[in-house]
């Protein structure tokens, strides 16, 4: 009789103000729903991205954009569902600051759930782990794109994407395990292909050893590849986190992985947001979409096409930024995002566009400017410079 061993591996997880409570009863009946709660039990060893941080302290991350934390309590969801082991490497793992690292890590340790990609300081970064199913021996190696989320000799943070370094870890590890698995928190939001250099680091991780790797942190289902016999998904998309837009990110894939000796099979399932504060079985299970996608991302000159047009639709967002626009500025950009843009545009000289794009192509600029960037960033928020500053 054959032995089969399943995995379940789910992206972006992590309570809201409109389902907290559930996670802190432990409710995943409520949260999940029984179908898939019934996979999660049928499975050896099951996988989520912890997109926060679990702490009751109130220290905050100064940083720009949501700030994602929720109770230590929440853990009992977690615990309930049978999560075996968090990855850690995201941009909201310091969203709680260092303590909430400190917190995060202590509240996991606590109830038995294994963790990788961050640590309380840069040289406690624990980034794999290697499990023992049936006659397989699985590695599992977390990564992420640096955000708000650097690590140092004294503050907790993510294992960051340093391609000389991952690539070597990467096959130190495969060499001590028959099938490496590597989550990538990182891409593009709400793009559904690769960019050019998602899809080079992808390839390159392949090269390495690694044999799957999926790409979360996108928010949105994206498409898959097949490359010199390894797994790519570029997109697994949210599987139960805020709303960041309604359609395109309420749904979401759940990766089976099974191992029946040495064969390996990979079953996709989709899930849905439902009322925005749980998720469900989609039925409906139609991936044509995600086939067409799939199929064109083969095709890098299209590819490189609409991760062009995609970026352009979002460019006046990035230079209204650089010129620090005004509330007045930031209002019509959210109502009449067509004005807002063409105001903007027209708001630089050819001059002032090709000194911006001389500064962020160079490599030497753009290192320079942000080095620079960050000593006067600390000089604000300890008031060595203008406090008023932060509210421009």
């Amino acid at each position: 009789m054959l032995d089969t061993k399943k995995i379940i591996i789910v992206g972006d997880t992590f309570p809201t103000y409109t389902n907290v409570n559930y996670f802190s009863d432990g409710d995943t009946k409520s949260l999940f729903g029984e179908k898939i709660c019934e996979m999660f039990a049928d499975a050896e060893l099951a996988i989520c991205n912890l997109e926060g941080a679990l702490t009751d302290n109130p220290g905050r991350c100064n940083k720009v954009g949501a700030v994602i934390v929720a109770p230590t309590s929440c853990i009992a969801a977690y615990k309930k569902l049978g999560i075996n082991c968090v990855t850690l490497a995201n941009n909201h793992v310091t969203d709680g600051g260092h303590q909430g690292v400190i917190d995060t890590i202590d509240t996991l340790d606590k109830v038995g759930i294994s963790h990788i990609g961050a640590g309380c300081n840069e040289k406690e970064i624990n980034r794999s782990i290697i499990y023992e199913l049936g006659t397989n021996k699985i590695g599992l190696y977390n990564v992420c794109e640096l955000m708000f989320n650097n690590p140092t000799t004294d503050k907790g943070g993510a294992w960051l994407y340093d391609e000389y370094v991952v690539c070597r870890e990467i096959e130190e590890l495969k060499s001590k395990c028959d099938y490496l698995i590597v989550i990538y928190h990182g891409g593009i939001e709400r793009f559904r292909y690769p960019s050019p250099e998602i899809k080079k680091r992808f390839h390159r991780m392949v090269d390495n050893g690694a044999d799957m790797i999926l790409s979360q942190h996108t928010h949105c289902i994206g498409c898959e590849e097949w490359y010199n016999g390894a797994y790519l998904l570029y997109g697994q998309g949210n599987f139960l986190f805020r709303d960041i837009r309604p359609g395109q990110t309420d749904e979401a894939i759940m990766l089976e992985v099974s191992f029946t000796n040495r064969k390996v099979g990979v079953k996709k399932h989709l899930v849905k947001s439902v009322d925005k504060k749980f998720t469900r079985y989609n039925e409906q299970q139609d991936f044509s979409a995600f086939q067409e996608r799939s199929q064109k991302v083969k095709d890098d000159n299209f590819v490189g096409q609409q991760f062009k047009q995609f970026c352009y639709h979002d460019l006046s967002r990035y230079m209204g930024a650089f010129r620090n626009q005004s509330l007045f500025m930031r209002a019509i950009r959210k109502f009449f995002p067509s004005i807002h843009k063409a105001y903007t545009f027209k708001s630089y000289s050819l001059k002032n566009l090709m000194t911006l794009f001389m500064y962020i192509r160079s490599e030497q600029k753009r290192e320079e400017v942000l080095s620079g960037m960050e000593v006067l960033l600390d000089d604000v928020l300890n008031n060595r410079v203008d406090v008023n500053w932060r509210d421009r």
